[in-house]
């Protein structure tokens, strides 16, 4: 599952605040071994052994790829921070065309 940015990061905030270890970043294959960061996440892993662990992984949103989004105002669907076409309307609306 994909969680938006922003949700990634207040969940991160919040585990952070209660003093969570949190790890952020690409995560790749060194050697056998899984990196996020330059932090070998096989090693964090080993240091916790034997103790009882929550373990919450998630992708999160690729920044370069923008969701399609549909509008609840409209019903049309659209990229970007809002629908292109409400927002003609509201300017045309306003008197600013």
């Amino acid at each position: 599952m994909t969680i938006s940015r922003s949700d990634a990061r207040s969940l991160s905030s919040t585990a952070t605040r209660v003093g969570a270890t949190v790890l952020g970043g690409r995560l790749t294959l060194e050697d056998e071994y899984f990196v996020i960061n330059k932090t070998d996440v096989t090693e964090l892993l080993e240091n916790l052994v034997g103790r009882n662990v929550i373990l919450v992984v998630t992708s999160v949103d690729d920044p370069q790829k923008e969701r399609t989004r549909t509008c609840l105002t409209c019903g049309r669907e659209y990229t970007g921070s809002e629908c292109s076409h409400c927002a003609r309307v509201r300017s045309r609306l306003r008197g600013n065309h």
